[in-house]
């Protein structure tokens, strides 16, 4: 689990966590009486096409504007803690389906996370756990600019629930799915605002409350139907950004014709 304080890799060179597709590397060097922490990720799809993964990182010098620096002082440790993108994330199934009229269907998906490099409580560094790109969730007029990812509804019990639960750099969504109109809709996207969720966790188990979607025949509305069945001995792992009524938020979206990759 990459998810815990770590020491600071002042004589082993560069610390390299690897989760999923991502690899996050960090460093230090001496600043004046103090120390600087560096840090960067590297993604498995930026690699030369056949080329399998090096047991060795060959990593550009600190001085190379890929590293994200910080002044860490004398500190001995550094946390990584998993976050949602300060940006919504627009998740596209992979088969999209119709709901009914009248459904009410439940069901996960999962996105990935990003890691929150944190020295002293404070946050030193962001880092996507998946290449990060750009999508427009909603109508071309009234969208909504949004992370792009995508995943499988899957149910409860089915194998790849219980594999993708052990990739430390995915969240599991518990989601409810409702067609409050009088015609079927198609439901091929669904958009999370990160901001208002918790991440929990069991071990490699990592989960958010329960999102609540309603279809109409004009748009579909998302807000946070509550935390949903926990495992036992699940523990918060990260909090969400925002608190009070602005979690419970209701947001509401023109149903759309296309996404437009940006």
């Amino acid at each position: 689990m990459i998810w815990r304080s770590w020491p600071v890799p002042r004589n082993e060179g560069t610390a390299v966590h690897r989760t999923g597709g991502a690899t996050l590397c960090v460093s230090i060097e001496q600043a004046g009486d103090g120390d600087v922490l560096a840090a960067l990720v590297r993604y498995a799809e930026d690699d030369a096409p056949g080329a399998r993964r090096a047991a060795q990182l060959v990593l550009p010098p600190l001085d190379d504007p890929a590293w994200s620096r910080y002044y860490s002082g004398k500190a001995d440790h550094y946390e990584l803690e998993p976050g949602y993108p300060d940006i919504p994330v627009c998740v596209r199934l992979h088969e999209p389906f119709r709901l009914p009229p009248g459904a009410d269907l439940r069901g996960w998906i999962f996105s990935h996370l990003e890691a929150k490099l944190k020295v002293s409580h404070a946050i030193a560094g962001t880092f996507p756990l998946k290449k990060p790109f750009k999508t427009l969730y909603g109508s071309p007029d009234a969208g909504v600019i949004c992370r792009f990812d995508e995943a499988d509804f899957l149910a409860s019990d089915e194998p790849a629930t219980a594999a993708l639960h052990e990739d430390p750099s995915l969240v599991a969504h518990p989601v409810r799915l409702r067609n409050s109109s009088s015609d079927p809709v198609l439901v091929e996207e669904l958009c999370i605002y990160g901001e208002q969720l918790s991440v929990f966790g069991v071990g490699r188990h990592m989960q958010s409350e329960r999102l609540l979607f309603v279809f109409n025949s004009s748009g579909v509305r998302m807000s946070l139907e509550g935390q949903g069945a926990l495992p036992p001995g699940a523990k918060l792992l990260s909090r969400p950004t925002v608190s009070g009524e602005e979690r419970f938020i209701e947001r509401s979206f023109e149903l759309f014709k296309a996404i437009t990759r940006l």
